[in-house]
């Protein structure tokens, strides 16, 4: 970039954080949904009981902490509950933005398109309802953003923070299942241990929570205090056994069929069986997690790219296709895969790739307002009137799933974990072979 282009991007980017800042402001006295009553009471229950005490799933460990730290700080000011436990929301928000603008220019693209993520209505709709899905989403990518070169420390250090993500919500559990195949496929292949480093930490802090809880639980519970921790993880597909749970994914349109009138649309259950003895639910997440593995598979043999660029690629195929093809699937689980977006559009990839990227966000953003949106009132009172009509949520799932399909086709293909303008390291692995490789 240019002196006078790079101080154009700068005044951009200076503006556009401003008003992002000052609309955020006036969200923070919004309740946002129900969710944020069970944060408060999640947070208090752990402020006085403990966390162990307090502790039972849906979300990790760290994220109740998080929940219990504004609990403390609450009762410490005398401040209401929603500003506290939003204010957290906006640190993290704040530091996705300021992450993504780094990759952005690390990649080679002009750091502007961070503006994508910080003023566009799907990712302010989130900011307004009260979800916290941009606290793990903050360590997710400062975990990329930490794999600047392909060394041991780099992946042990990348760990930490993807670490925390796993100890937070359980969007983050593919994305461990995705580093640790990484890390096998790359020693398999070269008998080079290092990637598989990144999974250290997460490995560790798990296991120190496992200790924390079962010495805490132990009086009361016994032997079977070992395993509240780990079936928290193995459960939480369990806890809203739906097709869909609002999700406009692949499974919205057979929820439509099959739901009776005017039943909501998380109705069906995903236990419904299309082969003998086998529910949906496990069909899906062995799709998903075939998808993932070949995904991933592929782009540890790829020259090129740097470690960087492929762990983007890897996170943002899993963290996408799992809502879109997995049940039980709320609105708001798109969110990191959305956010990585953001790194793709600004790539040199198909006009087709960003006009369905563009599309996507806008109709999760109707379908989030639709069910949920209050704020500012006119808008609300719009998407809800048009959320109100029978087929209008179905029209908005069969819109996304086509999108989709075109966004999986583009980050699929070579050219879309090839594309980034940082390459990083010009020595490449012995025997390395490419996909389809540039002359």
């Amino acid at each position: 970039m240019t002196r006078p282009s790079t101080r154009s991007t700068a005044i951009l980017l200076a503006v556009g954080a401003l008003i992002g800042l000052i609309v955020r402001y006036r969200m923070l006295f919004y309740l946002g949904t129900d969710d944020m009553n069970a944060y408060h009471d999640w947070g208090q229950r752990a402020l006085a009981s403990g966390l162990p005490g307090s502790y039972h799933g849906i979300y990790f460990p760290l994220q109740y902490q998080a929940f219990q730290f504004c609990a403390w700080i609450e009762a410490r000011s005398g401040l209401a509950f929603v500003p506290v436990f939003k204010l957290s929301n906006l640190v993290f928000d704040a530091g996705s933005f300021c992450l993504l603008a780094l990759l952005l220019k690390r990649q080679g693209s002009s750091p502007a398109y961070a503006l994508l993520y910080w003023l566009h209505p799907w990712f302010l709709s989130v900011f307004s309802l009260g979800y916290i899905d941009f606290q793990f989403t903050f360590f997710v990518l400062l975990s990329v953003f930490l794999l600047a070169r392909d060394t041991a420390n780099s992946y042990i250090v990348a760990g930490i923070p993807l670490a925390v993500a796993f100890l937070m919500k359980p969007q983050a559990q593919i994305l461990l299942i995705a580093t640790g195949l990484f890390g096998v496929f790359h020693y398999a292949r070269t008998r080079d241990a290092r990637p598989l480093g990144m999974v250290a930490f997460p490995i560790l802090l798990f296991l120190a929570y496992e200790a924390y809880f079962t010495i805490s639980l132990f009086s009361a519970a016994g032997s079977a205090a070992a395993g509240v921790l780990p079936l928290t993880y193995l459960n939480v597909s369990n806890v809203m056994p739906a097709l869909t749970a609002q999700m406009t994914n692949i499974w919205y349109p057979v929820a439509y069929v099959l739901k009776p009138p005017n039943a909501p649309i998380y109705a069906i259950s995903d236990q419904i069986q299309l082969v003998p003895y086998v529910s949906v639910k496990y069909l899906a997440a062995a799709a998903v997690l075939s998808l993932v593995a070949i995904h991933v598979w592929r782009v540890e043999r790829v020259v090129g790219p740097s470690i960087g660029n492929k762990f983007a690629s890897i996170f943002c195929l899993a963290t996408i296709a799992v809502p879109f093809v997995m049940t039980s699937a709320h609105e708001n689980h798109l969110f990191l895969g959305s956010v990585f977006l953001v790194l793709f559009v600004a790539r040199p990839l198909p006009l087709s790739f960003k006009v369905a990227s563009q599309i996507l966000l806008f109709v999760q953003f109707l379908n989030i307002y639709g069910l949920y949106g209050e704020h500012p009132p006119w808008i609300a009172r719009l998407v809800h009137d048009l959320y109100a009509v029978a087929q209008t949520p179905l029209l908005y799932s069969l819109i996304s799933v086509a999108c989709f399909v075109v966004i999986l086709r583009s980050i699929w293909s070579d050219r879309g974990f090839r594309s980034s303008g940082f390459r990083g390291s010009k020595v490449h692995e012995a025997g390395t072979r490419t996909l389809n490789p540039e002359p």
